[in-house]
């Protein structure tokens, strides 16, 4: 995978409102899942979808995938799978060190070029109402674990809808 300055996560209006209604969902756990897409040659992810999965942990700081989830998933989306999602219920806006070893034991030693999202609460009341809608300002942070350069954030970039022009019934 190579790795250039503009390597940037684009992440569709669908996977958005997947991801955010989501974490509304299960607000007080790590609400966790796959990102579906591409990776095009410069190395940056294209996001398409949004792929929940059951927490096995239930847990408000740990997330877990159940590996019969996992490999579900990855029977129906081969070759799809370019990162994973996770939030922090609790406001926490960086990887913990739980994050950073994961993403090293996933990018390197296993050499998958995933990305990670991490979402940050808290998810009041305010968050819910914003996903109903669009979130332009998502409190969101995205990473990936490079062979030379270490852990390093990756740039999002958040699609918008387009507005269709009205059509004049004359």
């Amino acid at each position: 995978m190579k790795k250039h300055g503009s390597t940037q996560v684009t992440i569709s209006v669908a996977a958005q409102k997947t991801l955010f209604m989501d974490i509304c969902k299960r607000h007080c756990i790590e609400a966790c899942g796959l990102l579906i897409g591409s990776i095009d040659e410069q190395g940056s992810w294209q996001i398409d979808q949004a792929h929940p999965l059951r927490n096995i942990f239930d847990s408000s700081v740990y997330f877990e995938f159940d590996p019969e989830d996992l490999l579900t998933a990855e029977l129906s989306y081969p070759g799809q799978i370019v990162g994973v999602y996770h939030s922090h219920p609790t406001g926490f806006a960086v990887a913990s060190s739980t994050d950073r070893k994961n993403m090293q034991r996933v990018n390197q030693e296993q050499q998958i070029p995933w990305v990670w999202l991490i979402i940050s609460g808290p998810f009041d009341e305010n968050f819910a109402q914003q996903a109903q809608g669009h979130i332009t300002e998502a409190p969101m942070v995205a990473y990936h674990h490079y062979t030379k350069e270490g852990l390093r954030q990756i740039t999002i970039q958040m699609e918008q809808t387009i507005e269709e022009p009205s059509q004049n019934l004359e």
